[in-house]
């Protein structure tokens, strides 16, 4: 049985949601304004580099950064249109079709990655100690891979 959603428990989804889209949105911003991937490019494209010969099938990059089948089919078109990935199809089954990571693609992930870390310790991790740091990622990262299979995290510098 559920206990009783706590007074901590609805503060802390709060500040969870309007943490994110805060972040979200600065993070993006600064990286426009260095013409940078936008970040959900930039998940995209992280999500095919660390996959197995940098690719996916396209169900599995949607379900890696949270896109319905339609939202996934215009980031791919926009991706694809840059030159950053291309597509392949399924031999063995061709319903199936695959995003691959092209080396223009892995570049502009790079290029975006220190931009990105800069903005993510300066908006973020800045504010927390280590120890905060810690706790927080434990606890999210523990949630989420409660209910999705792969946890993904922005990042991938070198």
């Amino acid at each position: 049985m559920a206990r009783e959603l706590s007074k901590n428990g609805l503060e802390a989804w709060k500040g969870l949601l309007l943490s994110h889209a805060t972040l979200v949105e600065q993070i993006d911003r600064e990286m426009a304004h260095a013409n940078l991937l936008p970040l959900d490019w930039y998940d995209a494209l992280l999500a095919l580099e660390d996959s197995p010969d940098q690719r996916l099938k396209m169900s599995d990059l949607a379900d890696q950064v949270l896109l319905s089948k339609s939202g996934l089919t215009r980031l791919v078109d926009r991706l694809e249109a840059k030159g950053y990935i291309r597509r392949e199809a399924c031999r063995a089954d061709r319903r199936v079709a695959y995003a691959v990571l092209t080396p223009e693609g892995l570049k502009a992930r790079e290029r975006s990655w220190p931009t990105y870390r800069a903005a993510i310790q300066e908006h973020f991790a800045s504010h927390l100690s280590e120890e905060e740091a810690g706790v927080l990622g434990a606890a999210l990262l523990r949630f989420a891979g409660k209910y999705r299979g792969r946890v993904s995290c922005h990042g991938g510098g070198a």
